[in-house]
């Protein structure tokens, strides 16, 4: 069985530790977040060398398994954790090998498998991983939707001696995306700037960089909203950071995707759950719920000749030898002027 996040950190805190686990999951900042907290409990602040031994990739499954059998000195266990082992690119015999150690862990020890860069997929993945769930633990740790990102922000904030209302939480996650590694950044960052008072809308504003994709989306608002001068501003500011003109007009597209699906939806009567997971929102759904509200300013027809103009602009692009900025320019005068007329 997988054990969820909320039931490791009480297993954690409960110091009655098993013999191995596996720890992975699509929030690598979280897969590292808590292998580092199990070590720290199991072996302590500064984990002797001769007691804690670390694998990657490329160590050998005899390596490992020689760790295995240290025996603890002056201390209650022998640790070894193993990071990012790619396991489907192991040869048959090394494979074998690890099932056997995986099943043979001496009491002494533990064994770690922890994946904090690595997409594991594939059957001997599986394999491993149920050996494991027979008689250790197996961690999955998912991403956080963007009201549990906003949170975690206002408590991170809170240990830093900061205070910062969920609603400022929840504007950082839309400029940042949902990556918590980019978000804990962030917050360290305006946590010294508020410097023990309250990070407010303006340090947010002045302070968080902004990704593309969020960017590229208030520009198609400003677009909706016929606020050319604000998008065109803002078009001027991406193209000066060197941002590329292709992923500039794909950002519109999929802004423009999200406002026409999420239309259609409405239209439907299906739910943003069941569109979200249709086409893979995971924890962008929040993306949806904005698209429909902005998407009000614009009828049904106006979408559809809004995402020819852009299907256009995107083969001129890619077919002709015209000025790509000036093909950018142009469409956005061209999406303005369908949201005049609808």
């Amino acid at each position: 069985m997988i054990t969820k996040e909320t039931d490791f950190k009480k297993h954690i805190k409960s110091g009655e530790f098993n013999n191995l686990y596996f720890i992975a999951g699509e929030e690598k900042f979280l897969v590292k977040h808590y292998t580092d907290r199990l070590i720290k409990e199991i072996m302590g602040e500064e984990p002797p060398e001769f007691n804690y031994h670390r694998f990657d990739n490329d160590s050998t499954v005899e390596e490992m398994a020689v760790a295995l059998d240290v025996m603890p000195f002056m201390s209650k266990y022998n640790c070894v954790k193993i990071s990012d082992l790619n396991i489907e690119r192991l040869k048959k015999t090394e494979l074998d090998n690890l099932k056997t150690i995986i099943s043979n862990v001496p009491k002494t020890s533990i064994l770690i498998f922890t994946f904090p860069t690595l997409t594991i997929s594939g059957k001997e993945y599986k394999a491993v991983q149920k050996i494991i769930d027979n008689t250790g633990i197996c961690v999955e740790l998912k991403k956080y939707d963007s009201h549990a990102l906003s949170k975690r922000l206002v408590d991170a904030a809170y240990k830093r001696g900061c205070t910062i209302t969920l609603n400022n939480a929840g504007k950082i996650v839309d400029y940042c995306g949902t990556d918590l590694t980019v978000l804990q950044n962030e917050i360290e960052k305006l946590s010294a700037y508020a410097d023990g008072g309250e990070i407010t809308l303006d340090m947010i504003n002045e302070l968080v960089n902004i990704n593309l994709e969020t960017k590229v989306y208030y520009m198609s608002d400003d677009i909706i909203s016929n606020n050319l001068d604000r998008a065109y501003r803002e078009l001027d500011i991406l193209f000066n950071q060197g941002e590329d003109a292709v992923a500039i007009l794909r950002g519109i597209a999929s802004a423009y995707i999200d406002l026409y699906r999420s239309r259609v939806m409405a239209e439907g009567g299906i739910p943003i759950d069941v569109v979200a997971k249709d086409f893979n929102y995971g924890t962008r759904k929040f993306v949806l719920t904005k698209s429909a509200r902005s998407g009000k300013r614009l009828s049904t027809s106006a979408l559809r000749k809004s995402i020819d103009k852009i299907i256009t602009a995107d083969y001129k692009m890619k077919s002709t030898s015209l000025n790509h900025r000036v093909l950018i320019e142009k469409l956005i005068s061209e999406l303005s002027v369908i949201s005049v007329e609808g």
